[in-house]
């Protein structure tokens, strides 16, 4: 079973998606960032991107 994820994270990942579309939309050409690299850098800043029941 796959543990519940962080609205926290969710929310993370939404923001950086729409920055890089807004990047697009103004013409700026660049690589997405993978699904790994915005995981790692949530996890870098604020922990698990799992909710953790205690």
């Amino acid at each position: 079973m796959a543990g519940i994820k962080r609205k926290e994270y969710l929310l993370y990942l939404a923001n950086v998606r729409a920055e890089e579309q807004q990047a697009y939309d103004r013409g700026y050409r660049m690589t997405r960032k993978s699904i790994e690299e915005i995981r790692e850098e949530f996890q870098a800043k604020y922990g698990s991107i799992y909710y953790i029941k205690h």
